[in-house]
């Protein structure tokens, strides 16, 4: 079939579609694929691996409601390991973020090389305001290749504060045994766990009444008290990190095993945490968030 009786049977398709009941969203999904099969006829690939034509999102849940965000993307032209394009591509990016944030991209323009293949990006989030547990903002980011064709991709990224003051986040890739759990406390307090001399439950202290305190005294402080909860048959406690002095855990039977299945600890102030996890299936990527929008391992902290 010549070229030009193609695009007559294509052109014909789109009459149908466009006339029929079918509806307008599924018209414009035959419209782009139609269109991405010319361009990739052309050996025309700008992809992302975040963003998307016609648009996706992705859920921050586990920000701390202060500090920068930084989201990192990558813009491509190639299609697999082997397929890629026959030219450079020239891009724009832009945001669109709501009022309580600033955006900024590390490049607001470029060219994808055809012999470099990749550009790595990052897309900054500064906060205008304090935020408070639960609350959220949009930030969007849209890229559009110029030249030699045109085409748009572009994401959503919602970002929730989960717990004011504490981030975590999952660091993993497939094939990987196991992935690190990464907790980090920007709070500057402490507070009273187990009441001592004046102190009672719940008494709050500043980081220089705790530097104050005798071991013993600190022993009963702490900043934030966090409890990871997880399923062994899925994913395993690394049994010999040095969380589990001083913590409290749970257990529950798997295969006739018993694996911790929960592990409660405190963290201190302005501190980070990694916590090793293995992995049941090596094949799986568990990394949180952008790649998966829950995370493998439930994260409460008080």
């Amino acid at each position: 079939m010549n070229k030009r009786k193609l695009s007559i049977i294509i052109i014909a398709v789109l009459v149908l579609i466009l006339v029929s009941p079918i509806g307008i969203t599924f018209s414009r999904y035959v419209i782009r694929s139609v269109k991405n099969y010319i361009l990739e006829a052309n050996n025309f690939f700008f992809n992302s691996d975040k963003l998307v034509e016609g648009g996706t999102s992705y859920g921050i849940n586990n920000w701390g409601g202060v500090g920068n965000i930084d989201i990192q993307f990558q813009l491509n032209n190639h299609k697999n390991n082997i397929l890629t394009s026959d030219t450079d591509i020239s891009y724009t990016l832009s945001t669109n973020c709501d009022s309580s944030v600033t955006c900024n991209l590390s490049a607001n323009s470029g060219v994808i090389y055809k012999t470099e293949m990749t550009d790595n990006l990052t897309l900054t989030i500064v906060p205008l305001r304090a935020f408070d547990d639960n609350e959220s903002f949009t930030a969007t980011v849209t890229a559009t290749s110029s030249a030699p064709y045109v085409k748009t991709l572009s994401a959503t990224f919602t970002v929730t504060v989960g717990k004011r003051g504490i981030t975590y986040e999952i660091t993993d890739k497939a094939s990987s045994p196991y992935f690190m759990f990464t907790i980090t406390n920007a709070l500057d307090t402490y507070k009273v766990v187990t009441a001592f001399g004046n102190y009672n439950v719940g008494d709050p202290l500043t980081s220089n009444q705790y530097l104050a305190l005798s071991a013993s005294e600190k022993a009963n402080c702490t900043s934030v008290v966090v409890t990871l909860s997880f399923d062994p048959s899925v994913v395993i406690l690394d049994t010999t990190s040095e969380i589990l002095n001083g913590s409290t855990y749970t257990t529950s039977s798997y295969n006739g095993v018993n694996y911790i299945n929960s592990i409660t600890f405190g963290v201190d102030a302005l501190y980070s945490e990694e916590i090793r996890f293995y992995k049941r299936n090596s094949s799986n990527n568990y990394t949180y968030p952008i790649v998966n929008n829950t995370s493998v391992v439930t994260f409460t902290a008080s």
